[in-house]
């Protein structure tokens, strides 16, 4: 079985990219883009709306309701090099 490291914290940037910080440091950038077509996140290409998240128990949730699969952000995520 898969495990991944906690999500700890999402910052919302530009153009629909979310910068990842996962508990045991790593960093990874993750496009958020493809899913606004989706209905359930159709309402966060309101940039306000795609800004006001917050992590919650390793999970992003939106002030308008919606959440995304910590799994996922990572496995389709790509680390930041610094």
């Amino acid at each position: 079985m898969q495990t991944y490291p906690i999500l700890k914290n999402a910052l919302p940037l530009d153009d629909y990219f979310l910068m990842l910080i996962f508990g045991d440091g790593e960093e990874r950038l993750y496009d958020f883009k493809p899913n606004l077509t989706h209905k359930y996140y159709e309402e966060l290409a309101d940039m306000r709306l795609f800004k006001a998240l917050s992590v919650n128990e390793g999970e992003i949730e939106w002030k308008s309701g919606q959440d995304f699969c910590p799994h996922t952000l990572y496995e389709e995520s790509q680390p930041i090099n610094l």
